[in-house]
């Protein structure tokens, strides 16, 4: 249901919201600064993303595997007469 909301907004909001490599953002271009610090390690600051794509996958694989879980379950307790899909 948030992730409805999400894409609603997304529509309704088109031209002042921009992809971009790391997710959707306010801005056109993925404003990153990346900079050695005194050690020579790389370090690269983003700013935020109004969504990342890392979280969407992450949301994704964590309702999947949800699923997955219930589907087991249910199939389990229905062991005498599935009912009109059957159990794997």
């Amino acid at each position: 249901m948030k992730y409805l909301i999400y894409c609603l907004i997304i529509l309704s909001l088109q031209g002042c919201l921009y992809f971009n490599d790391r997710g959707i953002s306010g801005h056109l271009y993925d404003n990153c600064h990346s900079y050695f610090d005194e050690n020579g390690n790389f370090i690269e600051t983003c700013d935020e993303n109004i969504i990342d794509y890392k979280e969407v996958k992450e949301g994704i694989s964590k309702t999947s595997n949800e699923v997955k879980e219930f589907l087991t379950n249910s199939c389990e307790k229905e062991q005498i007469e599935p009912k009109s899909t059957p159990c794997k």
